[in-house]
């Protein structure tokens, strides 16, 4: 499990470093009205999850709850039920979609040179997610085998492919943010096709039959997904709804600027989900096998570990932000580095609870989390609006917005609420989690920020030397006093797993 977790982990950072070249090559050629349209495109597609989330969600999880009680035969049942209403939806998503990109100009702000690069950017989109989704329940069969190093290995295919093709298509055709799109979906439905095809081969059961179609599963399938729907809303509107009010009240400038901050904590983010991802199945057949004490234990240190490997980064981004974004940009976008200190800041108090989300799957208690996750955003939104249009506070407002809600709202109810699922307290949260997970990010925090008051920054590799240093401290501190006895023999296991599966290559 640990293993898989790594693998995710290298993916992904193969992933952010195509960002981070895509970022700097296009932002020094092309101007910021341009790059701006591709975050505002981006930030309505997340959207089209909702359309279909409401069907599929509720997919993995009962097929992998059906493997753990040992009926796969149920498994061709939950496909041939689910199926035909996705279906429909997609094709509806489809039209929609065709409209949308077709008036495009009417529905967002859109400068009159980019207004056809536009309509092909997010037709393009359209059809790969609908694609995307109408296959998603026959590539569950990697969540039922726990084959997600394999899975990982076909994302890293898919990434490379994709950056490749952007390289080839920025250098060798023009610099344009049109070619991030075409890559990218080229790329997706290649990915997609090799994971439908592998899927089906480790788990033959995900086959449709519409002789199957059984309305009550579809029907419990659809109610589970309606409340992760309500969730998925949440996490959209949390770092994207932003995007949208300063397409309508402020600067391409501010877009820009918030685009660069929020996809350094997006990607950072998506490394720590990617890492837990295999933890999934397991905590659904702790539940369904009434392990709780061991599920509790699982909660707690996975609250910890992502503490640690969460804050080890963002600890020094907060710090050297600004000499981060002067190296890697230049100073006109001096205010993207203000936004990636106030999303670093979140770190601290939304990690504690990163297993929260699939706990609650487990345990089919979702409507707790997510109707409180879409309450709390929806405030957020209204903090938002009133910073862009009454203080005019640009980029630095809406990410404020954001920061005050995710600490609220962690601090008042979602630790209790885990505490609440696992049958624990909140002295155990702080032992278990909260104070080994947060000591290496204040001890390492310090050393960073003595070295920079006393050295100056001028170079990447000054940087690097700062961040070397620093994360020696952090990691002094980690191995030799917030590990336990379990901690590390997990470690052991994995060095020794990984140095196994290195000598048989």
């Amino acid at each position: 499990m640990a293993v898989n977790a790594i693998s995710s982990i290298l993916a992904r950072l193969l992933n952010v470093g195509g960002l981070l070249w895509m970022f700097q090559y296009l932002l020094t050629r092309i101007s910021t009205q341009e790059f701006a349209v591709y975050p505002v495109i981006t930030a309505v597609m997340v959207f089209a999850p909702l359309f279909f989330s409401f069907f599929t969600t509720g997919v993995s999880r009962y097929i992998v709850d059906s493997y753990a009680r040992n009926d796969p035969n149920s498994v061709p049942i939950i496909v041939s039920s689910i199926l035909p209403p996705l279906g429909l939806v997609s094709a509806m998503f489809l039209i929609a979609g065709g409209i949308f990109a077709w008036q495009i100009e009417h529905i967002l702000t859109i400068p009159p040179e980019m207004l056809e690069p536009a309509r092909w950017m997010m037709a393009l989109l359209v059809c790969s997610f609908s694609f995307q989704m109408l296959l998603l329940p026959f590539g569950v069969g990697f969540h039922v085998r726990q084959r997600y190093v394999e899975l990982n290995l076909l994302g890293v295919a898919r990434d490379i492919l994709r950056v490749g093709l952007l390289f080839l298509l920025l250098t060798e055709v023009s610099a344009a943010v049109i070619w991030v799109v075409v890559a990218t979906v080229v790329a997706d439905m290649a990915h997609l096709i090799a994971v439908t095809l592998r899927s089906r081969v480790l788990t033959p059961t995900l086959r449709f039959r519409s002789g199957l179609y059984d309305r009550s599963m579809s029907r419990r399938l659809m109610s589970f997904g309606l409340w992760t729907t309500i969730g998925q809303l949440s996490n959209i509107l949390f770092t994207n709804a932003a995007t949208l009010v300063l397409n309508g009240y402020g600067t391409a400038l501010d877009v820009t600027n918030y685009h660069v901050g929020a996809t350094c904590f997006r990607q950072l983010q998506s490394l720590i989900i990617l890492a837990r991802l295999p933890l999934q199945p397991a905590l659904v057949a702790m539940h369904a096998q009434d392990q709780n004490e061991r599920l509790a234990r699982t909660a707690f240190r996975g609250g910890r570990y992502g503490l640690w490997v969460a804050m080890a980064i963002a600890t020094p981004l907060a710090i050297y932000s600004s000499e981060f974004i002067h190296l890697y940009l230049g100073d006109k976008f001096e205010d993207a580095g203000d936004v990636l200190i106030l999303f670093m800041l979140t770190f601290p108090f939304t990690q504690p609870t990163v297993l929260l989300p699939m706990v609650a799957i487990a345990k089919a208690r979702v409507r707790a989390l997510n109707l409180a996750a879409l309450i709390s955003t929806f405030f957020g939104v209204l903090i938002m609006l009133a910073f862009t249009l009454i203080w005019e506070l640009g980029s630095i407002g809406v990410t404020l917005s954001l920061v005050i809600v995710a600490i609220g709202s962690q601090v008042a109810y979602f630790w209790n609420l885990q505490n609440d699922l696992v049958d624990s307290t909140f002295s155990v949260l702080w032992k278990e989690t909260l104070r080994p997970g947060l000591t290496p990010a204040l001890v390492g925090g310090g050393a960073w920020g003595l070295l920079q008051y006393n050295f100056a920054i001028d170079s990447w590799l000054s940087l690097f030397l700062h961040s070397l240093a620093g994360g020696c401290v952090y990691l002094v501190t980690l191995f030799g006093f917030c590990m336990n006895a379990s901690d590390k023999e997990i470690l052991s296991a994995v060095g020794a797993k990984i140095r196994s599966r290195l000598s048989k290559r």
